[in-house]
């Protein structure tokens, strides 16, 4: 599963790692440590990380053993149990349970964030609902009345009918009447 959460505009880092434990940038051409790995990693930069012998990806492996040593604390999320079921069970099996159970999650959140979104930007479109989360609005509809084409620029609201504001004032006597209940009781 290709990884979906890395940020095509990161600064990409491509490192060598030699027998004797070496890493070497082959972008910057310079030799790096496992600490200065992990700076750059926090630096926001996306690492590849290959053996020098047989130019196998090792990424993974060397992402994990920077966790281990300079995030250990980001690992404690991972239970004793689940840790020995991961070492016991058949790596192709592990392998695909993880790449359908994270991708699909985070189809999931992705389709989930999606949706918020649109509710939001939906919302906004209702009759008297504002934008959602604008805190200059309460300011703007005060300033409005200071405004002396306010009244010129704005549309004219169409008066409620009769029947409309009789409706709303039974329904606020049925809510005067409700609470004159609850306080007597």
């Amino acid at each position: 599963m290709k990884d979906k959460t890395r940020q095509e505009n990161h600064p990409k880092l491509e490192i060598r790692k030699y027998q004797n434990r070496r890493y070497y940038d082959t972008t910057n051409s310079q030799h790096l440590s496992m600490e200065q790995i992990h700076r750059k990693i926090c630096e926001g930069y996306d690492i590849r990380v290959v053996d020098a012998k047989t130019d196998e990806d090792i990424t993974a492996k060397v992402l994990t053993q920077i966790l281990l040593e300079y995030e250990p604390k980001k690992l404690d999320f991972l239970s004793s149990d689940l840790l020995t079921q991961v070492i016991r069970v058949n790596d192709t099996l592990l392998k695909d349970f993880y790449d359908v159970y994270f991708g699909k999650a985070f189809s999931l959140f992705m389709d989930s964030k999606s949706n918020f979104e649109k509710l939001l930007r939906q919302s906004h479109a209702l009759p008297g609902y504002g934008k959602p989360f604008d805190p200059t609005l309460p300011i703007a509809s005060v300033m409005e009345a200071f405004n002396p084409f306010g009244s010129i620029l704005r549309p004219e609201r169409p008066e409620p009918s009769p029947r409309d504001l009789a409706k709303e004032l039974d329904a606020m006597r049925q809510q005067i009447e409700d609470l004159k209940k609850q306080t007597s009781a």
